[in-house]
């Protein structure tokens, strides 16, 4: 697994007269971008990063603020004994506010960030951030309207785990990927799940079964299939007998 060093690998592409058209996932920024704005995005870098590199670790303080054209990054907490959490996803268009954060008050880097595909991104310096930062008002209330969405996001997120039942987090989980994939297998594993609401395999693996049995859903080996896409929302919403094994 790679770690990505702060301009490594750098693609050299010096004519930005398309930086617009990199940037169309993010019209919140260009629109009303005013000149400062655009100077630091002229001044910014493309960067071609593998899947499953390490872009950010924990303890670490970054040096560089990425805008994403390609790809996707999960954003995970570890914990001691090796099992992880997903707090969220980084797609084109969108902020990793961790990243904001260590950036703006430089503090360290409390997570990991993993790209889960190749990705293409904009590279931007500290030093040309912290400049934008400071004389952009175009750009200063576009990094405080992405801290306020994100950290709504991360308020829902806490509260589904110290309220939601186990087995109502692994049903609206499943709903927002059977949505993603229009309703086609999604290819995971129950490690897979375990490690994006941070719980164990054994657990995940209870509960798949349980929702199985009820015919929401059909078990195969690295895939989900959707059965009954009524029933698994019924599920989600806490409707019907509940086993008490599967509720923590």
């Amino acid at each position: 697994m790679s770690v990505v060093t702060p301009f490594q690998s750098i693609q050299a592409e010096k004519n930005f007269s398309d930086l617009k058209s990199l940037l169309l996932d993010y019209p919140d920024l260009t629109q009303n971008a005013d000149s400062q704005c655009w100077d630091m995005l002229a001044g910014a870098k493309l960067q071609n990063i593998e899947s499953k590199s390490i872009l950010f670790h924990e303890n670490m303080v970054c040096e560089y603020f990425m805008l994403i054209v390609e790809g996707c990054i999960r954003v995970f907490k570890e914990s001691d004994e090796g099992r992880e959490v997903t707090l969220y996803r980084v797609e084109p268009g969108q902020l990793c506010i961790h990243n904001l954060n260590s950036l703006v008050d430089g503090i360290q880097y409390p997570v990991t960030a993993r790209a889960e595909k190749p990705v293409r991104g904009l590279i931007i310096s500290r030093a040309a951030f912290k400049k934008a930062l400071d004389e952009s008002s175009s750009f200063r209330n576009y990094v405080l309207r992405t801290l306020t969405g994100r950290l709504s996001h991360m308020a829902d997120l806490i509260s589904g785990f110290a309220f939601d039942r186990l087995d109502l987090r692994v049903a609206c989980w499943l709903n927002d990927e059977f949505e993603r994939s229009c309703g086609r297998p999604i290819k995971v594993t129950h490690s897979d799940v375990a490690d994006e609401l941070g719980t164990t395999r054994e657990m995940i693996s209870r509960i798949l079964k349980d929702f199985e049995h009820k015919r929401c859903i059909q078990l195969a080996r690295g895939k989900i299939h959707l059965l009954c896409k009524h029933t698994l929302h019924l599920v989600s919403e806490g409707k019907g007998k509940v086993r008490k094994d599967l509720s923590k």
